[in-house]
C-alpha cells in the first residue's frame, strides 16, 4: 500500500488488468461485486473527466462500482460506446492494450446486463404520444376512403436534425392543437357525411383549335406554354364547382417531340390565380401525363375538390423549367419551338361524380339497416360503435359507445338533420384521446391491437387495414411468423412510400435543404425563379425544380435499396444512382430522357453512387454559395456513422474570426480550417470533426462535383446575357477561371489519410460498416417503437446485428427483423432467456 505517492502508471495498467481478468473470467454467475475499473479510469481517463473540468461534460471520478442509479447506468454506458469505438483515451494520449480496453468493456457490459435484469430497477418509459400530423392525415385518409390535405391546417410538427419527431416528448397536445384537430374532423365529416338529395353537378368543357405558331413554321399545334389568349397556355376557366365531392378532369393530348426525344412530362394545375406575377397565387398541381407521340390520347385525373382552390385549369410543359440541360436560355421562341411540345385539343371539367349516391364513403358510416327508422337509438349505437371501432384501432368499450350518445343528445336538438347531429359527434369522437393518440395497453387481448397499430403507424404511417385488425382480433399477432409476413405484406404496399419518406427525411436531416438560399447568380437556372412583378425574384411555389427532384432522388433511393434488399453498405456507396433526366444532367450523367426518377447505372467517372454525393445532403450541409465541410462533416457523424456531436458552445466565434489575423493568410477552407484548430478552445472539438468534412469539398454548394475552384482572392460573377450568351457561354466563362485543384485530403480520426470522396467511402466501407450497419438498426428501432433508445436497448440491438450480420445487414431484414424483435413486440430482451415468451413488467405512464 502507498501514502501519499501515486503507483507508477505501468503497475496502476498492471493491477488494473489483473483485477478486470478476475472480474471477467468469473462472469455474472460469479463473484457479484468483482473490483471495477478504477485503475483503468485513474490511468486513462481521470485526468480530464474530474468534477472541476470535465471534458465532454463526462465525470468518471464518482462513478460507482456499487448498486446503480439511472443515471449511473445512462453514464456507464456512454464509456462502454466510446470504449468499444476506440474514441477514447484519445490518440495523442497513451492508450491501454486491446487487452486492457477488452476488460474494461467486458466489465461494464456484464454490470448493464445485471442492472437491466434486476426487477427493482425497471424504470417508467413513456408512450403516450400523439399522432404526428402526417400519421394524422393519412389516418383520416384510410378512416374515411379519401384524402383530405389536413396538415396545412395544424401547427408543425417538431424537427430535430437527425431525430425523430414522433416520440412522446416531441407528440404532446394544447389546447390550440385541439382547437385545430376539431376544426380539421369538421371539414371531414362536412365531406365525408352527405345529404340526402343528390347535388347539382358543376361540369365545364373547353375545345381549342389548332393555331400556327409564330416564326412561320406552319406547324398546326398549340404551344402549352405561352400566354396568349385563346390557348391553353391560358387556362380553362372552371365556371363553378360545389363545397365538397370528388372531381374528374378528363383531356385529349399528344406531343411534337424533336429527334431524339422520346416523351415528354405535361403537368395539370389547378388554382385562384395563374398570373405569374401575382402576390395572390393558391395553386396546385394536380398531375402530370407522358406524351410519346403525335397521336391523340385521353387523360384523366380525380381528386376532391376541396384540396384544390380551382378557378383555371392549365397544363405546364414541363421542358420549359430551365431544369433540363443548362446549356441553353429557354426563356426566348426559337429556343422553345425546338423543343418538346405539348398539343391539347380539349378539356372537360366535372364535380362532384359519384357512380351511385350516397357515395360508399357516407354508407361505409351511416349503413343501410331497418333500424334507422324502427329503432333509432339502437342504429345510433350501432353507427357509433362501428365507427369507433375503426377510429380507435380497437373495439369501443359500451361506456365510450354510452359517452358518444350522450354527446348527440346534446347536440341533436340544435341540429336540423340526423346527419348534422352526427358529423359533430364523430368530430367529437376523432378528438377523443384514443384517437389522438397510439394505442397502448398492458391487456393481453388489446396488446394485439397495440401490435397491428404499431405495424401499421411504423411502416405505413398510417392506422391498421381490415387484415391487420382480424389478426389482432384472432390473437395471432404474438406468432412472430405473422408479424413478419404482414410486414412484408406493409412494404409491398404503396402506403410504405409514406414510411420511407418520413423516415429518411427526418433521418438524414433533409428538410434544412428546402430553406438553403441558392445563389442565383452563381447557379443560374437552377432554380426557377418569377421574373417580373410583386414576385419578382421568388421560386415559382407550383413548379418542379432540381431542388425538389433532390428530394424525390434520396426518398426513392432509400425505397430502391429496401426493394432490393441491398446491404447497408449501397448507403455509403452503390453502383447505380436515382435519376430524372433534369437530375441526370445537373450531375453530368449522359443517356437518361423523361422526368420520371428511376435507378441508373452509374461509372467512376460520374462521382456518384450512395447517400455521401447526394445533392440534398450537399447543398443542405452548405451555405448556397459554397460547400461548408464542418456541416457536413456531423451530417456525417450523426446520419450516417450514428456518433452524437455536441453543438458548438455559444460563446465559440464564427470560423474566419477564431483565426484572428491568420484567417486573411489563409489559402483554402482546408487551411483555414487547420488555423481554426490552433485556437486550444476550438481544436478539442474540431480535431475530431474537420477531417470528415474535407473530403466532401469536391462537391460545390448545389452538388455537382468540381475538382477545380477559382484562385484565392478572384471574385467570380453571376451568369449575364450580355457577356455569356446563354448557360454554355457562361460554363466557359467558369472553366476560365476555376484553375486551383481542390485540395480534399485529411487525415480522418483512429483512421488512415485519405484524398477525396472515393477514398473516404472506401475507408468506411472498409473500417467503419458494422457502426454503419449499428446506427441504422438504432435508427429504425428508435423510429418504429416511437422513442429514443436508452442503454436498456442495447443488448436488443446487440441481438439484431448479431442476426443481420449473418447475411451482409441487408435493409430489408432489418425492418423485418425490428418488427419481430422482442423490444418492438413488448417484451424486454434484456431479460433471461427463460422469461422472454413473457411480458416485460415495465410500469407505463
Amino acid at each position: 500500500m502507498f501514502f501519499g505517492l501515486r503507483m507508477p502508471r505501468s503497475l496502476l495498467a498492471l493491477a488494473g488488468l489483473f483485477q478486470l481478468a478476475i472480474a471477467t473470467m468469473v462472469g455474472s454467475g460469479g463473484i457479484a461485486h468483482a473490483v471495477g475499473p478504477k485503475p483503468f479510469f485513474d490511468t486513462y481517463c481521470i485526468d480530464c473527466h474530474t468534477a472541476d473540468d470535465p471534458k465532454g461534460d463526462m465525470i468518471l471520478e464518482s462513478l460507482t462500482d456499487g448498486p446503480w442509479f439511472v443515471d449511473e447506468a445512462a453514464r456507464w454506458d456512454r464509456v462502454l460506446d466510446v470504449l468499444r469505438h476506440g474514441k477514447m483515451p484519445p490518440e495523442k494520449e497513451d492508450q491501454p492494450a486491446a487487452t486492457e480496453r477488452a476488460a474494461v468493456i467486458g466489465w461494464i457490459r456484464d454490470r448493464l446486463l445485471t442492472h437491466c435484469r434486476d426487477e427493482t430497477n425497471q424504470t417508467v418509459l413513456p408512450t403516450a404520444r400523439r399522432l404526428t400530423n402526417v400519421e394524422y392525415e393519412n389516418t383520416m385518409r384510410d378512416l374515411l376512403g379519401f384524402r383530405l390535405d389536413l396538415i396545412d391546417s395544424l401547427p408543425k410538427d417538431a424537427v430535430t436534425p437527425y431525430r425523430f419527431n414522433n416520440t412522446p416528448d416531441m407528440m404532446r397536445i394544447g389546447p390550440e392543437q385541439l382547437d385545430r384537430y376539431l376544426e380539421c374532423n369538421r371539414r371531414a365529416m362536412a365531406s365525408a357525411i352527405v345529404d340526402p338529395s343528390k347535388p347539382a353537378v358543376h361540369t365545364t368543357r373547353q375545345e381549342w383549335q389548332p393555331a400556327k405558331v409564330e416564326q412561320g413554321l406552319g406547324m398546326d399545334e398549340i404551344e402549352c406554354q405561352t400566354s396568349r389568349k385563346g390557348t391553353p397556355g391560358e387556362g380553362m376557366p372552371v365556371k363553378s364547382t360545389p363545397p365538397t365531392g370528388e372531381f374528374r378532369i378528363r383531356f385529349q393530348a399528344s406531343a411534337i417531340l424533336p429527334r431524339g426525344i422520346d416523351e415528354m412530362p405535361l403537368r395539370l394545375v389547378m388554382g385562384q390565380a395563374l398570373n405569374i406575377n401575382s402576390s395572390a397565387q393558391q395553386i396546385r398541381p394536380v398531375g402530370t401525363v407522358r406524351l410519346t407521340g403525335p397521336d391523340p390520347k385521353v387523360f384523366e385525373f380525380t381528386g376532391r375538390i376541396e384540396n384544390f382552390p380551382a378557378s383555371v385549369i392549365t397544363p405546364q410543359n414541363l421542358y420549359d423549367d430551365g431544369t433540363l440541360n443548362d446549356e441553353n436560355d429557354f426563356l426566348y421562341w426559337p429556343r422553345r419551338l425546338s423543343m418538346p411540345r405539348a398539343v391539347v385539343n380539349w378539356m372537360e371539367f366535372e364535380c362532384p361524380v359519384a357512380d351511385v349516391w350516397p357515395p360508399e364513403h357516407h354508407t361505409r358510416i351511416l349503413f343501410d339497416s331497418p333500424l334507422r327508422e324502427s329503432n333509432p337509438p339502437v342504429y345510433l349505437r350501432g353507427v357509433l360503435g362501428r365507427f369507433m371501432a375503426r377510429a380507435y384501432r380497437r373495439p369501443a368499450t359500451p361506456a365510450e359507445i354510452d359517452r358518444f350518445v350522450a354527446v348527440y343528445e346534446l347536440i341533436q336538438p340544435s341540429c336540423e338533420s340526423f346527419e348534422g347531429a352526427i358529423r359533430e359527434t364523430l368530430a367529437m369522437v376523432l378528438i377523443s384521446p384514443p384517437f389522438l393518440y397510439h394505442t397502448v395497453t398492458d391487456d393481453r387481448t388489446s396488446r394485439q391491437f397495440e401490435l397491428a397499430s404499431k405495424l401499421s403507424y411504423f411502416l405505413w404511417a398510417s392506422m391498421p387495414d381490415d387484415e391487420l385488425m382480424r389478426l389482432a382480433a384472432d390473437g395471432r399477432l404474438d406468432d412472430p411468423k405473422v408479424i413478419a409476413e404482414q410486414a412484408q405484406r406493409l412494404l409491398a404496399d404503396d402506403r410504405s412510400e409514406d414510411f420511407v419518406r418520413n423516415f429518411t427525411m427526418q433521418w438524414l436531416g433533409l428538410a434544412k435543404m428546402q430553406t438553403v438560399p441558392i445563389n442565383s447568380d452563381l447557379f443560374p437556372r437552377f432554380l426557377y425563379y418569377v421574373p417580373a412583378g410583386e414576385r419578382a425574384g421568388t421560386e415559382e411555389p407550383y413548379r418542379p425544380t432540381i431542388r425538389h427532384y433532390m428530394l424525390d432522388e434520396t426518398t426513392g433511393f432509400v425505397a430502391e435499396l429496401i426493394r432490393r434488399n441491398a446491404p447497408v453498405s449501397n448507403l455509403v456507396d452503390s453502383d447505380f444512382a436515382y435519376l430524372n433526366q433534369p437530375l441526370a444532367a445537373h450531375y453530368g450523367v449522359e443517356g437518361v430522357q423523361g422526368h420520371e426518377l428511376r435507378p441508373v447505372p452509374i461509372r467512376p467517372e460520374h462521382h456518384l453512387g450512395g447517400l455521401l454525393t447526394h445533392g440534398s445532403v450537399l447543398i443542405g450541409n452548405g451555405t448556397g454559395s459554397a460547400p461548408h465541410p464542418i456541416y457536413r462533416a456531423v451530417w456525417l457523424r450523426e446520419a450516417i456513422l450514428g456518433d452524437d456531436v455536441p453543438p458548438p458552445p455559444a460563446e465559440v466565434p464564427a470560423l474566419a474570426d477564431s483565426a484572428g489575423e491568420s484567417a486573411e493568410k489563409a489559402v483554402t477552407i482546408k487551411d483555414l480550417l487547420e488555423r481554426h484548430r490552433q485556437v486550444e478552445s476550438c481544436n478539442e472539438c474540431h480535431v475530431r470533426l474537420d477531417p470528415w468534412g474535407i473530403p466532401f469539398e469536391h462537391y460545390n454548394a448545389v452538388g455537382r462535383y468540381q475538382p477545380f475552384v477559382p484562385r484565392e482572392g478572384k471574385r467570380v460573377r453571376g451568369f449575364n446575357r450580355a457577356k455569356d450568351g446563354d448557360l454554355a457561354g457562361y460554363a466557359a466563362y467558369l472553366a476560365s477561371v476555376n484553375t486551383v485543384e481542390v485540395q480534399a485530403d485529411a487525415r480522418v480520426p483512429l483512421g488512415p489519410d485519405v484524398d477525396g470522396m472515393e477514398q473516404l467511402k472506401a475507408y468506411l466501407l472498409r473500417d467503419r460498416r458494422e457502426a454503419i450497419a449499428e446506427n441504422m438498426v438504432r435508427r429504425l428501432l428508435a423510429y418504429a417503437i416511437g422513442r429514443d433508445l436508452t442503454y436498456r436497448d442495447r443488448f436488443a440491438v446487440e441481438q439484431l446485428l448479431a442476426q443481420l450480420a449473418k447475411n451482409g445487414y441487408r435493409l430489408r431484414d432489418m425492418i423485418l427483423a425490428v418488427c419481430e424483435s422482442e423490444t418492438f413486440r413488448g417484451i424486454d430482451s434484456s431479460r433471461d432467456t427463460s422469461s422472454r415468451d413473457s411480458r416485460a413488467k415495465v410500469r407505463r405512464r
